[in-house]
């Protein structure tokens, strides 16, 4: 089929469709009208199906309407016909028949009857222990789901106590790192400093016997002389007090003033040094 003719057939199945109302304006292009055309091909074969299984149940329903039409006659013969039923037993009929309906029973025997109720009894125990496995299952999901709210309400404490340290931890973290970042500026400076100082000092050429490392080692080596000393100015003094006629207690003394001498002197020379 052309496209003209495509166009023409996808027009009329529109027009179909909306009926009284106006079809709405879209772009007509020859890609949208081959896919409703397609459309249109699909619908007439749902249409064609439906109108057989319409038809189907029309001429079901003319031949249940002859058998029940025939049936009334053969019943009025016999002195059966509704009109001859007295109402409770006409009612009766009609619960029956109603009944059979529900049942969907084949024909109305008293064997289809059972069987159906029978089967709407299994289907009844069947529904009952189903009910019992669900009922179960629902406590089950109860206990499940009562125990899943304790531990997502104790998640959640946790959480928001995790996300409260967290808070603190950053604000804490912020100030360390500003202090980092001052401590990082000050040290650059003073290294800056330092570096400028140490120029100055080689430009000077200062004797490095006055540098503080310098006088600091001079001044261990005072307080070790010192500490040298003290013993043997007690030594010295407990040899003064023996009696002066001991000629070698002389000796020892005059030994023990040199060496007090040479430790003065030493001492001296260290205080001169420490004063420079």
């Amino acid at each position: 089929m052309d496209l003209s003719s495509q166009r023409l057939l996808v027009g009329k199945w529109l027009e179909e469709i909306f009926g009284q109302d106006e079809v709405p304006e879209f772009e007509l292009n020859a890609q949208i009208i081959q896919q409703l055309y397609q459309m249109v091909l699909i619908s007439r074969k749902k249409d064609k199906k439906i109108q057989l299984v319409i038809d189907d149940l029309n001429l079901k329903i003319n031949e249940y309407n002859a058998e029940a039409h025939r049936l009334s006659e053969v019943l009025c013969r016999l002195g059966l016909g509704q009109n001859h039923l007295l109402k409770s037993c006409a009612n009766n009929v009609m619960m029956l028949a109603k009944l059979g309906n529900l049942l969907n029973v084949k024909d109305s025997s008293d064997t289809c009857f059972y069987l159906a109720l029978q089967h709407l009894d299994n289907e009844l125990e069947k529904v009952i222990q189903q009910r019992k496995i669900e009922a179960k299952h629902l406590e089950q999901l109860s206990a499940k789901s009562y125990g899943a709210v304790l531990k997502y309400s104790s998640l959640k404490k946790a959480l928001e106590d995790v996300q409260e340290k967290a808070e603190k931890e950053h604000q804490t973290n912020e100030e360390r790192k500003n202090n980092t970042t001052f401590l990082h500026g000050k040290s650059e400076k003073y290294e800056k400093e330092i570096n400028k100082l140490q120029r100055q000092l080689s430009k000077t050429l200062a004797d490095e016997s006055v540098f503080h490392e310098k006088l600091v080692e001079k001044s261990e080596v005072l307080k070790s002389l010192q500490a040298k000393l003290s013993p043997l100015q007690a030594e010295l003094q407990s040899y003064q007090s023996l009696p002066p006629d001991l000629t070698e207690t002389k000796i020892r003394i005059e030994q023990l003033r040199k060496e007090l001498a040479t430790l003065e002197k030493d001492l001296l020379e260290s205080l001169d040094v420490h004063c420079l």
